[in-house]
């Protein structure tokens, strides 16, 4: 059908009158109601009178319940009541309602209707805080385990046998303080439920790692670890006996600093192990087993002969290799490989270093570690020196040893020659005495030496009580010559009862 001009004209303006009778109907209607779609804190107050809006905004508060779903299924729920939430706002409503019809009902349908008042409640902030406190998202019970959060690290792979990432532990420790703040803002705007295992609406709820699995610093931590790791530091103590610091040990001598970001060599901890190491091959002091002059078999211990490594400088050794970073290339191609080549590119070959020696290395007894056919021994009881050549007695005489007091004795112990001088003054607190034919035991001053005392004539073998020397073993000018060259740098030294 062919409408005309005219008809045209009377259907829009038909059209026309019915859009205005809607919307004066709309504008009778919410004249004294809230617009639709309108919320107070998100309280649906739309069509509402002002008077319905204000009784349902008391209403949710009195019934407030606030959901709270935390991570590894925790969750916990806060009533207004425990707050002490209340109405306070009530002139901020008005103002609202007011601000609304200043507008007209039309243009209500465009932006957003949701508003949000400072002061429409009061609660507690003290008691959100209480209640944080004592939830079971904190104290971790009725069954919630507490996590704490780790940081990504690097830990040593028993299966790859080096250093891998492990990555972090996000954990479920609260952040009380940014926990309430969160609780805060939902009672303000007086939300119903809130879900802070969303991090992008939560940030800072929960206590997180500093460090995570794909952080550049990690990687760097891992690869100064493995420079650390890939050492294998091999001693050489004889043609058929080795010892090596191994990855194995030195995995447990390095620290990862996640906090600091950063890998370091814990000395101490390789100092056990070098220590044992050096006490393993040390024979100084220890007990050995002598025949006497008279062929009583005895022990003696004590004294400085025997080995020795060089704890100190050992120590140095090692740490200075291991901060050295080995090829990257060789590192690699462990990795890939472990095979014999390539652990012996990453290898150090060493000799121990002695700061004393001694005549052998019985590996089957050590204490089978002296010449047993060149050596001298000292009788205190007999008071008597007594010198070996080639397995026999060459050599015997009297001698006066240290006084028995407990500044000038003469110490027991195995010892060795450690210097001869054919001159030589003796100093101490209280003496100074040129003597000749010098052969010298101990460091601390102790030596076979002549010596001119007139009191010779009165020797006995309990002389040395009431009238010995100040340690040194002093002999007559023809024993301490024939001593001072049957000996040579090195000899044992036997002193015994």
């Amino acid at each position: 059908m062919k409408i005309n001009k005219k008809q045209g004209w009377m259907i829009g303006g038909g059209i026309a009158i019915a859009a205005i009778a809607v919307a004066a109907g709309l504008h009778i209607h919410y004249s004294g109601r809230w617009y639709p779609g309108s919320k107070i804190d998100q309280v649906d107050v739309g069509g509402m009178t002002y008077e319905e809006s204000v009784q349902k905004i008391e209403d949710s508060i009195q019934s407030y319940k606030l959901k709270i779903k935390a991570r590894d299924d925790g969750s916990m729920e806060l009533t207004g009541k425990e707050i002490d939430l209340e109405l306070a706002g009530e002139d901020e409503i008005k103002a609202a309602y007011d601000q609304q019809h200043e507008k007209s009902v039309l243009t209500s349908w465009m932006g957003d209707k949701n508003t949000k008042t400072k002061q429409l409640i009061s609660y507690s902030r003290d008691k959100i805080e209480d209640a944080v406190k004592d939830s079971d998202l904190v104290t971790g019970d009725n069954g919630y385990k507490i996590i704490k959060p780790e940081n990504a690290t690097v830990q040593y792979s028993k299966k790859k046998k080096y250093g891998v990432l492990k990555g972090e532990v996000e954990g479920n420790t609260l952040n009380q303080e940014k926990f309430a703040d969160a609780i805060a803002d939902s009672v303000e705007e007086l939300s119903s439920e809130i879900d802070i295992t969303d991090t992008k609406a939560y940030p800072e709820v929960y206590q997180e790692p500093s460090l995570r699995k794909d952080d550049k610093d990690l990687k760097e931590m891992q690869k100064t670890y493995n420079q650390y790791l890939y050492h294998w530091i091999q001693w050489e103590i004889s043609d058929d006996v080795t010892e090596t610091l191994t990855p194995n040990t030195i995995k447990d001598c390095i620290k990862v600093d996640t906090a600091n970001r950063k890998v370091s060599l814990q000395q101490s901890k390789l100092e056990d192990w070098l220590e044992k190491f050096c006490l393993k091959y040390k024979t100084q002091g220890m007990t050995r087993k002598f025949k006497t002059h008279s062929g009583k078999t005895i022990q003696i211990s004590g004294g400085d002969y025997g080995w020795r490594i060089d704890y100190e400088k050992v120590v140095k050794q090692v740490m200075d290799i291991l901060k050295k970073a080995p090829d990257a290339g060789d590192i690699k191609a462990y990795q890939k490989d472990p095979s014999k080549a390539n652990k012996k590119a990453l290898t150090t070959s060493l000799k121990p270093e002695y700061s004393h020696k001694g005549y052998r290395m019985d590996f089957d007894d050590m204490q089978n570690d002296w010449d047993t056919q060149n050596y001298s021994e000292v009788d205190l009881t007999e008071q008597k020196v007594f010198v070996y050549k080639n397995g026999k007695q060459v050599f015997s005489c009297i001698c006066i040893t240290g006084k028995d007091t407990p500044d000038r004795i003469t110490r027991t112990g195995v010892y060795d020659v450690k210097e001869k001088k054919l001159t030589k003054t003796l100093v101490g607190a209280d003496y100074r005495v040129p003597t000749k034919y010098w052969t010298r035991i101990m460091w601390t001053g102790t030596g076979y030496h002549y010596s001119s005392r007139g009191d010779w004539g009165r020797w006995s073998p309990t002389y040395y009580k009431s009238a010995g020397s100040h340690g040194c073993v002093n002999l007559t000018l023809e024993n301490a010559k024939s001593v001072y060259e049957l000996t040579k740098i090195g000899d044992p030294v036997f002193i015994h009862y």
